[in-house]
C-alpha cells in the first residue's frame, strides 16, 4: 500500500460513475474501501469485481438519520476511518418553470445536505479518536457556469464548494483537511450513454466549448482525488481543484 494514504476511506457513490472509478484506484493503491450508495445490487457487484476489500454499504443518504448510521457502521465494521471521498450525487435537468419542490429538495438533500452530514459523522469521529485525515469532496463546473435547467444541481454544487471552505477551517485544529475535486464534462458511462442517444446535440456543444476539445474520463480524476487524501497534499486545505479541461476559464474561441 502507498503507505502516505489513509489505510482507510469511505466513497459515497461508489456503485458506479466517479465514485466508483475512485474507489477502484484506492483499492489498487491497497486501501480498504467502505463503499456507500442507495444502490445495493450495484455495490454487491463491485465488491464482485473489486475483491474483499471494499465493503458495501447501503443505504440512502437523502434519509438524514442515514449517514450518522452507516459511517458507524464502516467505522465499526472496518475501524478507524482517516479519509472520506463525498462522490454520491444527482443531476437532472429540468426547466425552471417545470422544476417542483420535491425535485429541488432531492437535488439538495443529496449533493449538499449528505456530505454535510457525512463530514460531521466521521469528524466527530476523528476528533474523538485523535487522528486526522482528509476529506475530498467532488463538486462541478457548475458551481460557477450557469446554464439552463440545473438551478437546484448548480446552486447544490456552489454551496457544497463553501461548504468545503467552512469545514477546512472548523476541522484544521483537529487534523484533518477538507478540499474539493469539481470535474467538467466527465465520460462516465451513463454520460457517455446520453451522448450517443438523445443528448447527442448537448454533448456536443458541450465539448465544442472545452479548450481540450473533448470530455474527460474518470481516471483522470482518480490520481488528484489520491494526492489530496495522502499526506503529500498535508499543507492543502481549502482548495477547490477544476478538472475540467478549461470550461470554466471563459469564452474558448471566436
Amino acid at each position: 500500500m502507498s503507505s502516505d494514504l489513509p489505510d482507510t476511506v469511505i466513497v459515497t457513490g461508489a456503485a458506479s460513475g466517479i465514485g466508483h472509478a475512485i474507489a477502484r484506484h484506492l483499492l489498487a493503491q491497497g486501501v480498504t474501501v467502505a463503499g456507500i450508495d442507495i444502490d445495493a445490487d450495484g455495490l454487491s457487484e463491485t465488491r464482485e469485481a473489486l475483491g474483499d476489500r471494499f465493503h458495501p454499504f447501503a443505504g440512502d443518504l437523502c434519509d438524514p438519520e442515514i449517514p450518522e448510521r452507516l459511517v458507524g457502521a464502516a467505522w465499526d465494521a472496518v475501524g478507524p476511518v482517516a479519509g472520506l471521498v463525498n462522490a454520491a450525487g444527482i443531476y437532472p435537468v429540468t426547466p425552471l418553470f417545470d422544476m417542483a419542490v420535491a425535485e429541488w429538495d432531492a437535488v439538495l438533500n443529496l449533493n449538499l445536505r449528505a456530505p454535510f452530514l457525512m463530514v460531521q459523522a466521521l469528524g466527530r469521529r476523528m476528533a474523538a479518536a485523535g487522528i486526522g485525515g482528509a476529506v475530498v469532496n467532488i463538486g462541478s463546473s457548475a458551481s460557477t457556469l450557469a446554464r439552463p435547467g440545473i438551478a437546484h444541481y448548480g446552486s447544490s454544487k456552489a454551496g457544497f464548494s463553501q461548504l468545503t471552505r467552512n469545514l477546512a477551517i472548523e476541522l484544521a485544529p483537529h487534523g484533518i483537511r477538507v478540499n474539493a475535486v469539481a470535474p467538467g464534462l466527465i465520460g462516465t458511462d451513463r454520460v457517455m450513454e446520453h451522448a450517443q442517444g438523445v443528448g447527442r446535440a448537448e454533448h456536443a456543444a458541450k465539448v465544442a466549448r472545452i479548450p481540450l476539445g473533448r470530455e474527460g474520463r474518470p481516471e483522470e480524476l482518480v490520481d488528484l482525488v489520491a494526492y489530496l487524501l495522502s499526506e503529500r497534499a498535508s499543507y492543502v486545505t481549502g482548495s477547490i481543484l477544476f478538472v475540467d479541461g478549461g470550461l470554466t476559464l471563459g469564452i474558448p474561441s471566436y
